[in-house]
């Protein structure tokens, strides 16, 4: 049987969704993958996650024009087999002599003819295919290697639903400490009433910890009844994507605020994202529990954050999120500086009994059981952590099935 071809990627980088969506209805057949960035810094942002083999690259855009991202792209090795196309409206022969300079595979002028640029990109498309075959054989093997691991994980990840008696049996276990502490604490209080020892500073002191174990029961229990307040309302509404990001991270606004973290979403302060993205992702979901999810993952990469970097005055920290799309998937990533979790702590994640910290009495150093749920049930999506240079980085991947484009 003849062995199918995989589909030709290709990364459209252009400010303008016009001619986005004419480039995105020029290649709309089995053979391509379209994905599209409305900036250079988008671009650059989900390039690693994407990993095209074809560039069709803007040069006159706001913010990073074409040609610092065409520089940035060639000073990455990783990423010397990727062909670049420069598209520009005007015919100015330095600005070709610059392209080639920089490492340009070709220049198409605007307007282009759509099966000129169509028979380009296959040809590029050819030749890049052709060099990677000739990489090493031992190159070959690892790379079927980790792709065998990544695919069993996968599979593995899958198979560890947890039943609902499951949940209450972790609960359980989160409130057996807390519940042996206040236990201890009462018992305290009365044997110093009895031996006349009981004063004001202590019984405050004892109070003080008694509401902070209550507090962390009550945690609890707001995550397990989310889930049960989901599960009986789950109406499904139509979500704007970064509209709802937004919604999500003002939420926790004072929290980031007073953690003194700054929050971008493919390199735009979280604020502005929405406003500013011209990729109108939309999708049928439960808002409540997206919101939700989105917000426990921010709130729990912040606390590594905090638990992993030394903080002084001199401290910021920085949460990255990316947002981009697959043919099939939306990809919302979320990585904050320094956060290194070991293969252990990332395989324990999402146990149903894993707290981040023993002696954490809030909602932040709590695991993520009860938001994968949400997550698996609720958005009909994937939550998993990945290593990436070393740095974890949060990945949520819900169903997508792009809109047509109109001619």
């Amino acid at each position: 049987m003849e062995q199918k071809e995989k589909k030709t990627k290709i990364l459209v980088v252009d400010d303008d969704p016009v001619i986005r969506g004419l480039i995105k209805s020029i290649f709309m057949n089995s053979e391509f993958d379209v994905n599209e960035a409305d900036s250079g810094e988008m671009a650059l942002e989900i390039l690693p996650d994407i990993m095209p083999d074809i560039i069709l690259l803007d040069i006159i855009m706001s913010g990073m024009d074409g040609f610092e991202v065409l520089k940035d792209i060639r000073s990455n090795k990783k990423l010397k087999y990727i062909r670049i196309i420069l598209l520009s409206s005007k015919s100015d022969i330095n600005e070709r002599l610059k392209g080639y300079g920089l490492g340009t595979d070709d220049y198409m002028i605007k307007p282009f003819v759509g099966n000129e640029l169509l028979a380009k990109v296959s040809v590029f498309a050819k030749l890049k295919h052709f060099k990677e075959r000739n990489l090493s054989l031992t190159e070959l093997v690892k790379s079927e290697i980790n792709k065998r691991m990544e695919k069993e994980k996968y599979i593995q990840n899958q198979e560890r639903l947890i039943s609902m008696s499951d949940m209450i049996i972790s609960i359980a276990h989160y409130w057996r400490q807390p519940l042996n502490a206040l236990g201890i604490t009462v018992q305290d209080i009365y044997d110093a009433y009895t031996h006349n020892e009981l004063t004001e500073d202590y019984l405050k002191k004892n109070v003080e910890q008694s509401m902070r174990h209550i507090t962390f029961m009550s945690n609890i229990i707001d995550s397990f009844q989310s889930i049960i307040d989901a599960k009986n309302d789950n109406v499904s509404e139509t979500i704007h994507i970064p509209a709802l990001l937004r919604e999500a991270l003002v939420s926790i606004k004072d929290m980031l605020e007073l953690s003194n973290v700054k929050c971008t979403i493919n390199g735009i302060d979280y604020l502005k994202y929405a406003d500013i993205s011209t990729i109108d992702l939309i999708i049928e979901s439960e808002p409540a529990a997206l919101r939700q999810i989105v917000a426990k993952i921010v709130i729990t990469v912040n606390y590594l954050i905090q638990k992993y970097q030394k903080v002084d005055d001199k401290f910021s920290g920085l949460i990255k999120i990316k947002l981009y799309t697959t043919s099939e998937k939306i990809i919302i990533q979320v990585q904050g500086n320094g956060v290194q979790l070991n293969d252990n702590e990332i395989s324990r994640f999402f146990e149903p009994y894993y707290a981040l910290g023993e002696s954490k009495f809030s909602n932040e150093g709590l695991g993520l059981f009860f938001t994968k749920i949400l997550v698996e049930q609720h958005c009909n999506g994937e939550l998993f952590i990945k290593k990436e240079n070393n740095l974890s980085i949060f990945q949520l991947e819900l169903p997508y099935s792009p809109p047509p484009v109109t001619k």
